[in-house]
């Protein structure tokens, strides 16, 4: 079973919408398509250097084919484009087949889907013991929200791709403060000199809004799933949607 080279870019672009939301070098409004260049993906998206990155999609797909092959189109950023990443993907990835478990004498689609997604997530490190169909989407998602877009998105691609996120007032006081921080440090070290001092704002910020990133967040919607039963049942829709 296959995936499609559009599957394969509704998961570059849900990884991209996620990335604007909870990575503040990442800047709103760089979209890309297939004619884009591999550069200018990575530039959109502040991903890590070529090869690097062909590992990571390399192990996140389990391609059987030489990892070279990845890193060829990824390292020439600036000929290969986003359409031959895609396609790529689509021709060596074997998506994950899922099916119905028998409950009660007729076959259930959710079960298995939800059956799937959280062995997928615990193979990936994720503490899913207390993850019920009924238990909320929030709490998981700011300590797993990365693996949980990927994973989901790996099932029935596109389901997981809008995100209204709001931190608290200590998270985005801790950036401010960082910034600040920053700027004056460049200012100054510009106009006079560096001095390790000029660190302890940047230092007093991170250490703020990571105090602050752990507590709850004053909005968050992922998708508009309020919890993992309502997420099972968008994914059975894409897959539907996905066979006719």
């Amino acid at each position: 079973m296959k995936y499609s080279k559009n599957d394969i870019l509704k998961m570059l672009i849900s990884q991209y919408q996620f990335a604007i939301e909870f990575d503040p070098v990442v800047i709103k409004g760089m979209d890309f398509n297939y004619e884009s260049s591999i550069f200018d993906w990575r530039d959109a998206c502040d991903l890590i250097e070529p090869k690097k990155l062909a590992k990571v999609y390399h192990q996140s797909f389990n391609l059987k084919r030489p990892i070279s092959e990845l890193e060829d189109i990824l390292i020439d950023e600036n000929n290969r484009t986003v359409s031959d990443f895609c396609e790529y993907i689509s021709e060596h990835a074997e998506r994950q087949k899922i099916e119905p478990i028998r409950l009660l004498g007729q076959n259930c689609q959710t079960a298995s889907i939800f059956k799937t997604l959280k062995q997928n997530l615990s193979n990936n490190g994720a503490d899913t013991n207390n993850i019920k169909p009924s238990s909320e989407i929030n709490p998981f998602f700011m300590k797993y929200g990365g693996l949980l877009v990927d994973e989901v998105n790996k099932i029935a691609p596109g389901t997981i791709s809008e995100f209204d996120y709001k931190s608290n007032w200590i998270s985005r006081i801790g950036r401010i403060i960082m910034w600040t921080g920053i700027l004056l440090m460049i200012l100054i070290w510009w106009i006079s000199s560096f001095h390790w001092s000029l660190l302890l704002p940047i230092a007093i910020g991170i250490v703020i809004f990571q105090i602050g990133d752990k507590q709850k967040p004053e909005k968050l919607n992922v998708s508009g799933f309020k919890n993992f039963r309502e997420l099972i049942y968008g994914m059975e829709k894409r897959l539907k949607n996905a066979s006719t």
